[in-house]
């Protein structure tokens, strides 16, 4: 297969729709080229990244747009599509599926976790951003068929191979990467960023580290990630120090008896350090609330107290010997309650 350079296009077609407007740049790829192309969508779609390879048969497709505006502006940029992977049920990751699928009913495919999360969930997420945005998001979309259950490897023609990898727990509960072996390239979806914070709306830091280093594991020479700046290997590395870095960083302030919810002055300080540290990241925006959910995963996973023996004449201990015995009137106050997780989390699933 012949090479391309890396091609990112960015904004929208019309001001009107999701805000923007569009633009088209060919900029060189990372180090050493590659075989894929990149779309990069406005704001409505959170700036995420959209990958397809051209091949003889036609373009795969890796996540499509938000939006129909911008699906039909993507789409428009290839051959044709002849096979679409979805990387994870988010809105800008298949709100264009059913367009970019027409004509003929193109084939999508994604793990079984995706598909079932985009049938139960999809219309519900969806939902929001139709109010907002009008008729250039859709209020449905069919779920791509749930058909890699494992790590498979596919080909494509006589020169494309590719290996599909469902992965566990990140930014979502589950997700899919896909792996060039011919030219090292791996796109990863929102397991890797480039340039940017990451979501940890669900107080994922530790789990997440299992899925960088299963990343890692397959020694990719080029990294394409959910959002941001494509690059080499080192997105890796860096994402995996970001995470750690991270959760030292909250862990600071969960300790025994600390408050159910984080005070206003710990999540501030918190911020200010992760800004200290990563000047230059993209989407600060995101340690808003990843901020409160890794403090409330945190602080659930605390051991419980050790019992403390109740002093003599507390209440349930009999009174030594001589004793006058304590008044029946008193009283003790009933133990706090705790709030689950996803009390603490006090958000919307994505």
């Amino acid at each position: 297969m012949r090479a391309h350079s890396l091609v990112l296009v960015g904004g929208l077609v019309a001001a009107t729709a999701l805000g923007g407007c569009a633009t088209m740049s060919s900029v060189k790829g990372p180090p050493m080229g590659g075989t894929v192309h990149m779309y990069k969508q406005g704001s409505g779609g959170d700036h995420a990244n959209c990958y397809w390879i051209e091949t003889p048969q036609g373009a795969v497709v890796v996540d499509v747009p938000l939006s129909i505006t911008e699906t039909k502006r993507m789409k428009g940029l290839m051959d044709r599509p002849y096979r679409i992977y979805i990387t994870a049920a988010h809105p800008e990751r298949f709100g264009g599926l059913d367009v970019m699928r027409q004509p003929g009913d193109v084939p999508a495919f994604t793990t079984p976790a995706v598909a079932t999360e985009i049938q139960n969930h999809g219309d519900t997420r969806l939902a929001p951003l139709h109010r907002e945005f009008g008729q250039d998001v859709p209020r449905h979309v069919n779920a791509p068929t749930p058909a890699v259950e494992e790590r498979t490897q596919d080909m494509i023609g006589d020169d494309l191979e590719i290996d599909t990898l469902p992965l566990g727990p990140a930014e979502s509960d589950a997700s899919l990467a896909l792996y060039l072996p011919k030219t090292g390239e791996r796109i990863a979806g929102d397991v890797v960023a480039g340039g940017d914070h990451v979501d940890l709306t669900w107080g994922r830091s530790v789990v997440w580290q299992d899925r960088i280093n299963e990343l890692k594991a397959l020694n990719p020479k080029l990294v394409y990630p959910g959002h941001g700046t494509p690059g080499g290997p080192e997105l890796l590395d860096q994402t995996l120090a970001y995470l750690k870095y991270f959760h030292d960083a909250v862990a600071e302030k969960v300790k025994p008896g600390a408050p159910a919810r984080i005070s206003k002055a710990d999540l501030a300080a918190i911020r200010q350090k992760m800004l200290l540290q990563y000047p230059k990241l993209g989407r600060p925006e995101l340690l808003d609330k990843s901020i409160p959910a890794e403090y409330a995963v945190q602080l659930a996973a605390l051991p419980p107290a050790p019992a403390t023996p109740a002093a003599p004449g507390a209440p349930g201990q009999a009174p030594p010997a001589g004793a006058p015995a304590a008044s029946p009137s008193a009283a003790t106050a009933p133990p706090a309650s705790s709030n689950s997780v996803d009390d603490l989390l006090n958000a919307g699933k994505k």
